[in-house]
């Protein structure tokens, strides 16, 4: 992954980032990508045991009205 902005701007003046930096900022963009994958299938595995709950209780004879009261 090659970001655009290689330059960081100090006291007013913009200078090229070095190496290690142009790196650092690579592995911070791959890690946010990451972490929003890791957030977004947490949320979806969340949901999943909230549908099979509420399918549970409706299994066991709750009304629709009494699940969403426990909810």
């Amino acid at each position: 992954m090659v970001l655009n902005n290689m330059k960081k701007i100090v006291n007013g003046i913009e200078i090229d980032l070095t190496d290690a930096e142009i790196a650092q900022r690579e592995q911070d963009a791959i890690q946010s990508v990451l972490d929003q994958q890791a957030r977004k299938e947490k949320e979806e595995q969340e949901k999943g045991r909230k549908e099979s709950a509420i399918a549970k209780l409706k299994a066991l004879g709750l009304t629709e009205e009494e699940v969403k009261s426990i909810l």
